[in-house]
This record gives C-alpha cells, sequence and structure tokens, in this order.
C-alpha cells in the first residue's frame, strides 16, 4: 500500500487485489479495538461478500462497522455465553460480538459434530451484524452438508404484515446450501423484495429504485428510497409484492420464529438494532438415506433444471449460487471490484485512521494507481 489523496473526487468503481482488501480491513477493524483474530473473520466475510456479488453486504459495509465500533455497538471485549448444549444442539448468547468471528466458532462446532450426528442446529442471540448469508455456506457444503441458516435483527422493522402499511418484521433472509456431485446449490434471499442495507445503498446515491418495491407511510406503491427514513416510515414489500406478498409474509414469520423466538431474544422487549438473532442447521445425508444416493438425486436434479428448454432468446437455466461461485473465482483471480461508493466510504476512514488506501489493481493495458 502507499499514501494516496484520499479526498480526491471518485466517480468510478475500482479493482483491487483481495490480499490488500484483506489486509486494509484488518487493520482498520484493530484500530477500532477489534482483536486481530476478531478482525480478521470480519474483514474476510466483508469481501467473501464482494466476491459473491453482495456488495451491499461487501467492503461497501466495512465504514458502518468501524462507525458501530467507535460507537461502542460492536463489543470487542468478553466471550459468547453458553445457554444450552447437547450434543445435537447448542444455543449461544453472543453478547454484540463480531457477528462473522462468532458465526466462524460456530460453523466449526456444528462441522464437528455432524461427523457423528445426522443433524446438529444452533442459536445465536444478540449477535452483532454477520453479513452475507451465502459465504458461510460455502464451507459446510463443502463438507457435503445439507445447510439452512437465517438470521435477523430483532430491533429493525421495515416490513409490514401483508395488508398493512405498519412495519412489523424485517427483510429477513434465508439460505440453503445444498451440496451435488458438481457445484452446490446456494440459495440466500430475503423473504422481503430486497435487504434494508440494499434500500439504503440506493438513498446514499440519491438514486430511484428499478421498480415500486416499497409503500410509502401511506400505503402507496413508490420507487423512492427515502421513504424508508421519513418520519412516519414507509414499508418493504415481502417477497411476492402487491399480488402475491402473502408468500413472502408467510416465510418471514417463520424466519421470526427461528431467529428470534427460538434463540430467546426477540421484539417483544423492543430492542436497539445493533443485535442479531441466528439460526443455523445442518444435515449429514450419510446419516439418513446415504450420502451416495442424497448426492444422485441432487446432481439428476440440478442437470435437469439446466436441461430445461427456454423461450426463445432466453439465456439458459441458472441455478441459484452459480453466478456467484463463477464471479467469486474470476474476482479471486483478477482483483475484487468495489463500487465509487464504497472506494469513497473507505477512503473516508483511510483518512480518519491514518492508514494508506490498497493500490488498484493493474488491469491488462493500464498502469495501477493509488486513489
Amino acid at each position: 500500500m502507499i499514501a494516496s489523496n484520499h479526498n480526491a473526487d471518485i466517480t468510478e468503481e475500482a479493482r483491487f487485489a483481495h490480499q490488500d482488501l484483506l489486509a486494509f480491513g484488518k487493520q482498520a477493524l484493530e484500530r477500532r479495538g477489534m482483536r486481530a483474530e476478531q478482525a480478521e473473520q470480519v474483514a474476510l466475510r466483508l469481501l467473501d461478500a464482494d466476491l459473491l456479488g453482495h456488495r451491499s453486504h461487501g467492503f461497501w459495509l466495512l465504514a458502518t462497522y468501524l462507525e458501530r465500533l467507535e460507537a461502542g455497538q460492536i463489543a470487542v471485549e468478553g466471550e459468547v455465553r453458553v445457554l444450552n448444549d447437547s450434543p445435537a444442539a447448542f444455543a449461544w448468547h453472543a453478547n454484540r460480538l463480531p457477528g462473522a468471528w462468532v458465526m466462524q466458532r460456530a460453523i466449526d462446532t456444528v462441522r464437528e459434530r455432524a461427523r457423528a450426528q445426522a443433524m446438529v442446529c444452533a442459536t445465536i442471540a444478540e449477535c452483532s451484524h454477520i453479513g452475507c448469508l451465502q459465504s458461510y455456506l460455502l464451507p459446510l457444503v463443502a463438507d457435503n452438508l445439507l445447510v439452512m441458516l437465517s438470521a435477523t435483527n430483532a430491533g429493525v422493522a421495515s416490513v409490514a404484515p401483508f395488508g398493512g402499511i405498519d412495519p412489523v418484521l424485517t427483510t429477513n433472509p434465508l439460505a440453503f446450501g445444498i451440496p451435488t456431485r458438481g457445484a452446490p446449490i446456494l440459495v440466500d434471499q430475503c423473504t422481503s423484495l430486497g435487504s434494508n442495507t440494499f434500500f439504503t445503498a440506493f438513498a446514499q446515491r440519491g438514486e430511484s429504485l428499478p421498480a415500486q418495491w416499497l409503500l410509502d407511510a401511506d400505503g402507496a406503491p413508490t420507487d423512492d428510497p427515502t421513504v424508508l427514513s421519513a418520519n412516519p416510515p414507509g414499508t418493504v414489500l415481502p417477497l411476492g409484492g402487491i399480488d402475491f406478498g402473502y408468500k413472502g409474509f408467510g416465510l418471514g414469520l417463520a424466519v421470526e420464529a427461528l431467529t428470534l423466538a427460538l434463540p430467546g431474544s426477540g421484539r417483544r422487549t423492543r430492542p436497539d438494532k445493533f443485535g442479531q438473532g441466528v439460526f443455523l442447521q445442518v444435515i449429514n445425508p450419510a446419516m439418513l438415506g446415504g450420502l451416495d444416493a442424497f448426492l444422485d438425486e441432487t446432481t439428476w436434479l440440478a442437470d435437469a433444471c439446466h436441461a430445461s428448454r427456454v423461450r426463445p432468446g432466453a439465456p439458459p437455466v441458472r441455478l441459484p449460487g452459480e453466478r456467484a461461485l463463477r464471479l467469486r473465482q474470476q474476482q479471486l483471480v483478477e482483483g475484487i471490484t468495489l463500487s465509487a461508493d464504497a472506494v469513497q466510504r473507505t477512503a473516508a476512514w483511510a483518512d480518519k485512521l491514518g492508514l494508506a488506501m490498497p493500490v488498484e489493481k493493474k488491469a491488462e493495458g493500464h498502469a495501477a494507481h493509488a486513489r
């Protein structure tokens, strides 16, 4: 890394080497009080989100995490408290410790226990933001485990129940990892039409949404993301929108039960917005119908989807996670692309912390330069 003029206007996206962004992220987080092992896990998960194409949960969020550390909204001292523990299940209270670090410990634990158990589930209460769910699926499907993962925030209400206009739920993501004999199927989607971070990014850029995915405070559909921060606020439409949002609403309720009711820390106490609830379950197919039979079925299903005819001129069928995995491999080689907004937010903190921004990765035929 070299010194640069961080305050220069940044109007274009830029590409950086993974290792350079990782080193910067770790340094920045450590300067705001995280222990080295915490900072590494958080930085890795932010970068994995960018690698997989989930920019709203990638390095763009580093500035938000640094702000929360500065305000004491992410804890850096203390330990995870064990609420219950048995061979096939455990429940933790994370005490607002860094989400990615807590999640890595949970993943290590379920991987170990799933060697001897057909199913292992875990709940985590009061965990700091964990980021992109799809990233956490990768080490588990690599062990040929079927995975379900969900997380939500009891202190954020941005989604109204279907037919209502007052926010009660939030965007409640749900992820599944399905191993096959080829690339895994990696489902990661909100039970609403988008994540809160997605809409916040549009608002901060001063951009309208691609479609009317929100309701204003009076219940009128809108593409204006600023209605979510208005007083009174608007709401995010559940998955299915105006006509079929009852489907997303039902899934959102299920996520609330898994991630807030099961961990025992939910909305009834009206908490602030800095703690998340997490539900993680893995299933070992080898201890049920058999691993070979499981992989035969999931691989057949993936192949049948790929073989499906499409409309004239339409692209081939793409399974969940395929684009993300291809993008991940590409960016590990060519560098991670950050939006101008993400670079600007990161550069502002580089100035504040006295850190040099990473050097932009050299593109073929062009010289690299620092920002």
